[in-house]
């Protein structure tokens, strides 16, 4: 029923306001869809969605989907790592006990000991860290403000975006070599990783703005589409392509376009040349690419993630598989994944050392809803399915992630 939202979660995330970030979710008035900004489903407006046998309306069912599937967006967010929450462990501790209710004698107790006046004095300067956020909050919006004009004016969001410079310029050969590393299947494939050296992420940038057309607005999911076909995480790609001024989009994200003054200042005379005259034929493959990435459906079934250098493994299942996995990519990259053995392990043995693998998939029967076919999958059938590998596979103690699940 909910679709995938293809913006970058973290890219979602930070450009929600506070409100929506409280609340867990943002309203998407062009889709008419709500989309929780934890794992990115879209639930369309109009849609009824049922849960354990009650009807709900949209965005009645994402509050209860971020209830079921995420916890809280308090425990959520508090769980972020400290780099962004700029919060110690004591003081995370503390703020998990003061939304608890627990009074200072409480937390006195908690903590081992100490005295009342030292949590009063940990309240009041977390209320001073809250004054100066807040303080700080509205400095940066008034320097974006400043920076892009009238908040009416549909001007580009780059908000870190890097200036370049001779220190990035690459000669004719070395261009080359660097095409030759990273295409390995021709300039029209797949680049084969993302480097982090500046000088190679440019020429491949430059490389992927020509399977983009000037003088042409696209939607996020053609940018998207096209952005795959290059590379699995197409939204790191499309990130860096903004942030280095190749592409401009309006401030909602409802429309991206060449930016023809910066890609002239970066791409060659004869590469511009070449984005203006591609051929008819790989125009249509990139269209027919676009149409199909739109057109697939979802996946319901079992997956694991394999550590591949001591063969554990943790088996789940979902309705949405790409989007599960993502979601577990993401929150291990960032150091919050809910399973501690699994988040530790990641970062002693480093994520080139895990895959993520769909084991079994579970077709959905068709039925005809208000019109238009609609997929459905009983909760007992994915259950069963899972059941089923997890016996088979027994991912638990010395062979895996999962915990025992006691009757």
């Amino acid at each position: 029923m909910g679709l995938i939202y293809i913006m970058a979660i973290s890219e979602l995330f930070w450009e929600a306001t506070v409100d929506e970030m409280k609340r867990g979710y943002i309203v998407d008035a062009k889709a008419e869809a709500f989309v929780c900004l934890v794992c990115g489903r879209m639930f369309e407006h109009g849609v009824i969605y049922p849960h354990e046998g009650v009807l709900y309306e949209a965005e009645r069912y994402v509050r209860k989907h971020i209830e079921t599937e995420h916890g809280s967006m308090f425990q959520y967010l508090i769980g972020l790592d400290k780099k962004w929450t700029g919060l110690t462990d004591l003081q995370r501790s503390l703020l998990e006990w003061f939304r608890a209710g627990l009074q200072d004698s409480e937390i006195v107790k908690e903590l081992g000991g100490g005295s009342k006046s030292t949590v009063r004095n940990h309240r009041f300067t977390l209320r001073e860290k809250m004054k100066q956020a807040k303080v700080f909050l509205s400095i940066m919006e008034l320097v974006e403000e400043g920076q892009s004009g009238s908040p009416s004016q549909q001007s580009p969001v780059r908000r870190t975006a890097t200036m370049l410079d001779e220190r990035y310029a690459v000669t004719e050969q070395e261009n080359e070599e660097i095409i030759r590393t990273y295409f390995p299947n021709g300039i029209e494939g797949p680049i084969s990783e993302f480097p982090k050296k500046e000088k190679r992420k440019l020429v491949i940038l430059r490389q992927l703005m020509r399977r983009f057309e000037p003088n042409r607005s696209y939607t996020e999911k053609e940018v998207n589409a096209v952005l795959e076909q290059a590379f699995d995480d197409y939204v790191t790609i499309r990130r860096y392509l903004i942030e280095y001024g190749f592409l401009d989009r309006k401030p909602d994200g409802s429309a991206y376009w060449v930016n023809s003054k910066v890609a002239s200042e970066t791409v060659s005379n004869a590469e511009e040349e070449r984005m203006r005259t591609m051929d008819t034929r790989n125009t249509e493959k990139r269209k027919q690419l676009v149409a199909d990435f739109m057109d697939s459906k979802r996946t319901i079934g079992v997956y694991q993630i394999l550590n591949q250098a001591n063969g554990k493994r943790f088996v789940g299942s979902s309705v949405r598989l790409d989007s599960i996995l993502a979601r577990h990519r993401f929150t291990l990259q960032l150091g919050t994944h809910s399973n501690k053995v699994l988040q530790q392990e990641w970062k002693e043995y480093g994520e080139e050392s895990f895959v993520f693998e769909i084991l079994e998939l579970l077709k959905p029967e068709e039925e005809e809803t208000r019109g238009r076919p609609i997929s459905r999958v009983s909760k007992e059938m994915l259950e069963k399915l899972e059941e089923k590998w997890i016996a088979d596979l027994q991912p638990f103690g010395e062979r895996g992630y999962n915990s025992v699940k006691h009757n």
